[in-house]
């Protein structure tokens, strides 16, 4: 009788984990598999998430591999790539008349990968623009014309909001900061 109960239990352990149903282990999701479930996740997908943006009907969404960058970026996928960009998405937003954003996620595998990119990008631009409610370790502006491209980190994803239209780069980096509060909300 023992030896018939204990196969029993085996037998139905084995059936919890082939089938992965055994509620062992942790709650951690796994990394996007391709471009696609990456741009899946980042993308402003309605008026809900950021109220007054929408996506550019005449650009649409973009995703693709680190080593796709080539298609998007005209010289400047290398720096990516070299600090491990796996996925990228671009997103062409339009916000209030004359506001713009085009936002930029990718996946770099790692904390340290995004962490590099991250601060490469910011000694490059000279970013030094302040995003209200994040350290300057994890998020800056640089000032561009009308505007500011606001560059950060959040765990292994890395992103880029070039944001044009402001009359001040106070006002596009509250804006920057609502975007990455959205974005951060998204990061696992």
């Amino acid at each position: 009788m023992y030896i018939k109960t204990v196969n029993i239990r085996l037998s139905f352990a084995c059936l919890f984990l082939v089938l992965g149903i055994s509620g062992c282990g942790s709650n951690t999701t796994s990394a996007p598999s391709s471009p696609t479930a990456f741009g899946n996740i980042y993308k402003i997908s309605d008026n809900r998430e950021m109220p007054g943006w929408t996506q550019d009907p005449a650009t649409p969404l973009w995703t693709g591999k680190g080593t796709d960058l080539h298609t998007k970026i005209d010289g400047g996928e290398a720096t990516y790539t070299q600090y491990g960009c796996l996925f990228a998405m671009y997103q062409n937003l339009i916000g209030p008349d004359p506001q713009q954003c085009v936002l930029v996620a990718m996946d770099f595998g790692t904390d340290t990968n995004a962490t590099s990119m991250f601060a490469a990008e910011q000694q490059l631009n000279s970013a030094a623009v302040p995003i209200p409610g994040y350290d300057a370790s994890t998020a800056i502006g640089a000032e561009v014309l009308s505007g500011i491209t606001a560059y950060a980190h959040i765990k292994t994803s890395y992103f880029e909001l070039q944001l044009i239209g402001y009359s001040d780069d106070a006002s596009a980096a509250q804006v920057a900061a609502k975007f990455l509060d959205v974005l951060k909300s998204k990061t696992n």
